[in-house]
């Protein structure tokens, strides 16, 4: 993964040159989409002293839907405000084994969804290494909530390196690799800090004006 990205960032010197529209008074589009289907899921077995009970998730599917619209505050500094939304949805299957007496063995299935909203402002430094490529870290500050129960939700703190290529002056091509982040559930006061440079490989466009 850390070759591609390397090569990946290395062929970029060898385009022709274009002024990138970065700088104080330049705004810029964009965002993120996500889709992800998994047909088998996964299943979980769990056992008792009267039997088994194996509980499988299905036909799960995830969708993330992003836009992203920010303004640059001065030459290198950027400010983004992010809405978002995600729906996960799936299958849900219990099956209960009994080794007493079989006439209590019982499957549920079930269909169910969830829907998240949310909103993140997101802060970028560019350094641009030629008139066409460019690295920038990304700190931000997001809040997120179930649709129907916005006690239900957490608050992510953190930030990630990303690069950025220019083919055309004004068509940004941004791609993140791993990410330093600090969450915290609104419901359950439980937090996750999380600092990978590998756990995630990501593409975004941008359009600047």
């Amino acid at each position: 993964m850390n070759k591609l990205l390397l090569s990946l960032i290395a062929s970029f010197f060898v385009f022709g040159s274009a002024l990138a529209q970065t700088g104080k008074g330049h705004k810029y589009v964009g965002g993120s989409f996500y889709f992800n289907y998994d047909k088998n899921g996964t299943t979980t077995n769990y056992s008792f002293d009267t039997g088994t009970t194996v509980y499988t998730q299905k036909d799960m599917v995830s969708l993330n839907i992003a836009p992203e619209f920010g303004f640059f505050l001065s030459d290198k500094w950027a400010i983004g405000i992010q809405p978002g939304y995600t729906r996960t949805s799936g299958t849900e299957i219990s099956s209960f084994y009994s080794d007493v007496n079989s006439a209590q063995n019982y499957t549920y299935a079930n269909d169910y969804h969830t829907d998240y909203v949310g909103l993140a402002i997101n802060l970028r430094y560019y350094w641009m290494l030629s008139e066409k490529v460019g690295i920038f870290p990304q700190f931000g500050i997001s809040s997120s909530h179930i649709l129907n129960d916005f006690t239900n939700g957490g608050l992510t703190i953190g930030g990630s390196p990303n690069v950025v290529f220019f083919p055309t002056p004004k068509l940004g091509i941004n791609m993140g690799f791993g990410n330093a982040s600090y969450y915290y559930n609104y419901r359950s006061g439980n937090t996750i800090v999380n600092l990978s440079l590998s756990n995630s490989f990501n593409f975004g466009l941008n359009y600047y004006w």
